[in-house]
């Protein structure tokens, strides 16, 4: 240590980063009998070894014997699948939570190749309905390896992952689009086909929105369970917070637990979630009127559509500003300070949308008025800006035209004077 006494701090870093990398190899191929003798074999003996090249847990170097037991060192077939050597062959259903909770429910192991990877994946598994009928001895339902694959897993963040958050839905629909397969659990099996064709589907699938939700995001994916009338606002609220925050301060919210209900999926259904609109409070069918009617003395009906003529209005207006503006910056005008107030405007017309949850008239007229008055300052600026153009073309077309008389009278004027000097 006296040697480097004096060393530069920089060049001991830059040290220890070099002999720090030089002891991280590439992962050595595994050397496995396993892999070579299934290697020679044809079709389904060997798609296990074509599958597992890309593995996940092929690159940390853990081989065949994990899952399976046996001896992948031996070249004697009968003795490197003998059950004095461990081996097990294909586990089970019933026994394939269990073994790959051997190593993923062990943090201190687990943390030597991920530290970042949950190690209660096995413990939310058994209280979902798939691990509970598991324990119970249904072979029929989702394990580990129905959503994860067997030896073709990759991580989640792998585009080309089974449970990628764009191949999910077709990962759940394996078996829930089966209606023989899952026929026994009187099941709709329409609920992933729904799912393809609403707002949160078309969203992810069609526009590449990773944000938007998959199965997994409402049902869970390890824990899955279906949620019940006591937490579905709760769960959409994980995206949709003021949403829920307004929904659950309504009076709504405690006639829908009474009637055990359940809160956003009475009025935007669950899986064919289609985008909102005002139609739902206003159009011929609305939302509203599957509780209501015209004559229930509630005016709940002529309240929606109050709401709706409200959010239209706003939403109307602003278009129409904005289309002055831009009139105006066509013209080269600056109308920075109008769009800034218009840009206020929207956010009122976006909230007075989730000031609806509230089921108050009240706070989406309120929501609106604000954003009406911000609406009338974008049109003065933009009505102030194309008033001064025009008084400025007027202007100078003037200017134009009175320096054409001058050149004219000044042109007529030479003219006199030279021909007064030629006589």
């Amino acid at each position: 240590m006296q040697a480097y006494k004096y060393t530069h701090p920089l060049l001991i870093s830059i040290i220890l980063v070099l002999v720090g990398n030089s002891t991280r190899l590439p992962a050595q191929e595994i050397q496995s009998t396993c892999i070579e003798c299934h290697g020679l074999l044809e079709d389904e003996m060997k798609a296990p070894v074509d599958s597992f090249a890309n593995d996940v847990h092929n690159r940390p170097g853990l081989g065949c014997v994990g899952c399976h037991g046996g001896d992948n060192t031996s070249d004697d077939m009968l003795e490197s699948m003998s059950e004095a050597k461990g081996f097990i062959g294909t586990p089970g259903a019933l026994a394939i939570p269990e073994l790959c909770s051997k190593c993923h429910a062990d943090p201190s192991y687990m943390k030597t190749f991920n530290p970042g990877l949950p190690t209660d994946q096995y413990s939310k598994y058994l209280t979902s309905v798939h691990g509970q009928k598991n324990e119970e001895g249904d072979t029929m339902v989702a394990h580990c390896s129905s959503c994860h694959s067997a030896h073709g897993i990759r991580p989640a963040r792998n585009p080309l992952s089974s449970v990628y958050d764009k191949n999910i839905s077709a990962t759940c629909a394996s078996c829930h689009n089966d209606s023989s397969y899952m026929a026994p659990y009187d099941i709709p099996t329409d609920q992933v086909e729904d799912y393809r064709k609403s707002v949160h589907g078309a969203a992810l699938l069609e526009d590449d929105d990773l944000g938007a939700p998959a199965c997994n995001d409402c049902h869970g994916n390890h824990g899955a369970i279906p949620p019940d009338a006591e937490s579905i606002d709760k769960v959409c609220g994980l995206c949709h917070n003021n949403n829920m925050v307004d929904f659950e301060k309504s009076t709504h919210a405690d006639y829908f637990s009474v009637l055990e209900s359940p809160a956003c999926e009475t009025c935007h259904s669950n899986h064919l979630i289609e985008a909102p609109g005002t139609e739902m409070l206003s159009g011929e069918e609305p939302v509203c009127g599957q509780c209501h009617f015209e004559d229930d003395g509630t005016g709940a009906l002529e309240a929606a559509k109050l709401m709706a003529s409200r959010i239209d209005s706003l939403e109307n207006a602003i278009a129409e500003a904005e289309g002055r503006l831009e009139e105006a910056d066509q013209k080269g005008l600056f109308v920075n300070n109008g769009l800034f107030v218009l840009k206020d405007a929207r956010q009122r017309a976006f909230k007075a949308r989730t000031a609806v949850h509230t089921f108050q008239a009240d706070s989406v007229v309120n929501m609106t008025a604000a954003g009406f008055e911000q609406v009338a300052e974008a049109r003065n600026i933009a009505r102030e800006l194309l008033d001064n153009y025009v008084f400025r073309r007027k202007g100078l077309a003037i200017s134009v035209v009175v320096l054409l008389i001058l050149a004219v009278a000044i042109w007529v004027k030479v003219k006199r004077i030279e021909s007064r000097q030629k006589h």
